[in-house]
């Protein structure tokens, strides 16, 4: 119950980044035995600031009709208290083989500054948008410290697929959690200042993010265009619904940036792949 509370597609994805961060590296094959380590490590801190973040969005995710096993009452949030216990002690025991120990509580810390008292930054819309991004760089960060490498790369493309979460991926979830979170007080944007105008903020961001990915992969990285070219038709796709949003809910703007998010850190791996297989 604890791994579905932690949403296995989220949990994937956050993987994704950290491989990433590692082969963009391109020390990767030579320190596989420590991005191995590392990644089961991130995986671990990962599920614990997802299950974490489910003890604290209670009232919010039963607002917004989650399935969840926390907000249905299929795990207690007792046990998913020690469930998280758990898995943030193994992640930093197994991140300290891999060297990423600063690493793992940064990223833990930045978990409990998401959702915990006393000011839980998802209350308001900037905090939430910062500490998302950050998530994010610290999952680069902590993949190319894994490989023990660095390079433009892998700085670009942390940076760009980072913004991508922070500025479209916060704002498209907020989009499709208004009830929820008016119910629990929050002040995210899309409370405060309504869906639609929220909705075209978040359309304008996210080609502005995928044209700043463009133009750095095509200045300092060119082995990112591939990957941010297809952020940028993904970028098209999260705009086109956000023009035509429908219901009281509306969740497409954030599936098509799940899945774009998806399908670059994919063509990214095709990339990378190919260019070492020539």
């Amino acid at each position: 119950m604890g791994l579905l509370e932690s949403r296995p597609l989220v949990q994937v994805m956050f993987l994704s980044r950290f491989l990433a961060g590692a082969a963009l590296t391109g020390g990767a094959g030579a320190h596989v035995v420590s991005v191995a380590a590392g990644a089961v490590a991130w995986s671990a801190a990962a599920v614990a600031v997802y299950v974490f973040n489910g003890i604290m969005d209670v009232a919010e995710d039963r607002g917004n009709g989650s399935r969840r096993p926390i907000a249905s009452g299929r795990l207690s949030r007792a046990n998913a208290t020690a469930f998280t216990g758990c898995a943030a002690a193994l992640a930093l025991a197994i991140g300290a083989t891999a060297g990423i120990t600063v690493h793992v509580l940064l990223f833990l810390g930045l978990g409990y500054l998401y959702s915990g008292p006393p000011r839980a930054a998802k209350r308001a819309g900037a905090a939430a948008c910062a500490v998302i991004a950050a998530l994010g760089l610290a999952t680069f960060w902590a993949g190319a410290r894994a490989a023990h490498g660095h390079s433009a790369a892998v700085v670009v493309f942390g940076l760009v697929m980072s913004g991508w979460m922070g500025l479209v991926g916060a704002l498209a979830k907020d989009i499709a959690d208004v009830p929820g979170d008016a119910l629990a007080g929050r002040r995210t944007f899309a409370v405060r200042y309504g869906i639609t105008p929220v909705a075209r903020c978040t359309a304008a961001l996210a080609v502005a993010v995928a044209v700043a990915g463009d133009a750095a992969a095509a200045l300092t990285a060119p082995v990112l265009l591939p990957s941010m070219l297809i952020l940028t038709l993904g970028a098209c796709r999260v705009a086109g619904d956000c023009r035509s949003l429908a219901g009281e809910t509306p969740r497409n703007p954030y599936r098509s940036f799940m899945a774009t998010q998806y399908a670059t850190i994919a063509a990214l791996g095709i990339t990378l792949f190919t260019r070492h297989a020539i």
